[in-house]
């Protein structure tokens, strides 16, 4: 039986809201599933460790009202707090994201930037003269981003946690209403904690991919994006065509995606589905909503392109390496812009990209064009070629040269089809001329493709913005061996200030020296960070 600890103080957090307390004889506990620091929790241990152990928050007993002033805005909020009530707010069953609504936005900003002070106290000694940054804002606290996947499934949550099944059989015995609002069930799965559901769609629960939360409407997604979920979810509903099962990997509908280009206000959606278990009567029942789809009213005049993704393989993903797409409606892609700057002239000179139901863009437009002017004025004047090793469908270097950054950009990706999108928007931003796109894993960049090399001539600078993990060691050798042969700036924009650190304590043993890192927030109600710094 899992251990419990009572009423531990919660001290701070770190990356990845890891919160950090200790136990009675000194040994670290780390606490995963919404540690904010000041809290009085109660905690289920999961691993023990010689130094440290790591635990579940099985229950909030109390919160520091000094961090918690915020006003919760979501009906699917959930926390594991001890009190019926966020706010006196009725609350349906929670999806477990957006933990942060609790604190307001100013409490959210100081957080984050504790939390990377926290992750360079140790390079700050060797680097004292190294400065951190305020925290740059988003432009808006809700509603920014511009991708969403919801997933179908039957599995539904009967509860968070103890509270709630003991609240849920308490007014079930006194008949009265609970402030948690359950989908009506089909039965119990027996020896467990599933409630069989016909029908929800929504997100997963955290933590385990078989229980999908059936929502009514993000907080995080526009008003525009809320009603066509709402009104596509309806249609779906209404086709009496079966949602796929995690379990038996049985059913039609699986994931819906909607893409949004802010800018431009056009809108994608990809509607990922198993056909491959069909009986006759549905199969008709599935050429009919597709009808609907390609000729309601709403949806031709809100959605740009519509798209079918058939995916048929065991994988809860939206689509798998054998899948096919059909386009229902549209060019089966949408555009977006980023505008550096105000006014009809930035506006004019915006940059231009191609989405496509599977290409990589910014989740926040709005915080991309932040980010990136942010980045061209730190790198400042740039002169030569522009190397960019991890390019996506090129949005960075892109931009970077259309506002005259570098004469010309080579781009390197390990995703072919990303390179066919940044080939496309280079062409469609006057480009095609100055670009060179390579599909190659990064860290292999010039082991396979050694005539890389003899295209960076006058290199002014190298952009990296790699995955979470950071940088492999192969890359950072080639870096410090290009730094040999040119004097050039480098551009590193990380979402993770641990494997950062990591890199930059390499970085800084060739002959770099960095001054400054610049916090950039893209995630607002979330504990994800964005970091620029430019080592020269």
């Amino acid at each position: 039986m899992a251990k419990i600890l009572s009423r531990i103080k919660i001290d701070k957090i770190g990356y990845g809201w890891v919160g950090l307390a200790r136990m009675s004889d000194g040994k670290r506990i780390l606490i995963k599933w919404g540690a904010l620091p000041g809290s009085i929790v109660d905690l289920r241990i999961v691993k023990q460790k010689k130094d440290y152990v790591e635990a579940h928050i099985t229950r909030i007993q109390e919160l520091d009202p000094k961090i918690v002033d915020g006003k919760v805005f979501c009906p699917h909020f959930f926390s594991l707090l001890s009190s019926n009530d966020e706010n006196k707010q009725p609350r349906k069953i929670g999806c477990g994201g957006c933990k942060w609504q609790m604190l307001s936005y100013k409490n959210q900003m100081q957080l984050k930037e504790d939390i990377v002070n926290d992750a360079f106290t140790k390079i700050k000694r060797k680097l004292p003269e190294l400065t951190i940054l305020s925290m740059i804002w988003s432009p808006s606290e809700k509603n920014y981003r511009n991708k969403i996947e919801f997933s179908f499934g039957k599995y539904i949550t009967k509860g968070w946690g103890t509270r709630d099944e003991e609240q849920g059989t308490r007014n079930k015995e006194n008949k009265t209403s609970t402030n948690i609002e359950s989908p009506s069930p089909k039965s119990q799965v027996p020896g467990s904690n599933l409630v069989l559901s016909d029908w929800s769609v929504g997100f997963h629960k955290q933590g385990e991919f078989s229980k999908i939360i059936d929502i009514d409407s993000c907080g995080l997604i526009s008003d525009g994006a809320n009603e066509i979920f709402d009104h596509i979810k309806e249609l779906c509903r209404t086709s009496e065509l079966p949602v796929h099962d995690q379990m038996t990997h049985q059913g039609f509908f699986r994931h819906l995606v909607i893409r949004e280009g802010t800018n431009t206000k056009q809108f994608l959606v990809n509607l990922s589905v198993s056909d491959h278990d069909l009986k006759e009567r549905k199969v008709q029942q599935r050429k009919d909503l597709l009808e609907i789809f390609k000729n309601d009213t709403l949806l031709k005049e809100k959605v740009t392109s519509f798209v079918i993704t058939y995916n048929n393989s065991l994988a809860d993903v939206v689509r798998s390496q054998d899948c096919k797409t059909e386009t229902l409606r549209g060019d089966g892609f949408i555009y977006e812009k980023l505008i550096f700057g105000e006014g009809q002239k930035a506006a004019d000179e915006a940059v231009s990209f191609r989405v496509s139901p599977f290409s990589f863009f910014q989740t926040n437009t709005l915080w991309a064009q932040q980010l990136f002017g942010q980045a061209m004025k730190m790198v400042g004047h740039i002169e030569g070629m522009i190397l960019d090793l991890y390019c996506g469908t090129g949005t960075i270097g892109i931009s970077f040269l259309k506002t005259g950054k570098g004469s010309k950009l080579v781009g390197i990706e390990i995703v072919e089809e990303a390179i066919q999108d940044a080939w496309y928007n280079a062409k469609i931003n006057g480009l095609e001329s100055k670009v060179v796109f390579l599909a190659n894993p990064a860290e292999k960049a010039f082991t396979k493709t050694p005539e890389i090399k003899d295209k960076l001539n006058n290199l002014g600078l190298v952009i990296i913005d790699p995955p979470r993990d950071g940088l492999h060691k192969n890359v950072v050798q080639m870096i410090c061996d290009l730094k040999k042969e040119s004097d050039f700036k480098l551009l590193y924009i990380s979402c993770n200030p641990v494997t950062m650190v990591r890199d930059i304590e390499l970085l800084i043993e060739w002959w770099f020296s960095i001054k400054e890192i610049q916090p950039v927030d893209m995630f607002p109600q979330t504990h994800h960070i964005e970091c620029i710094w430019v080592l020269t």
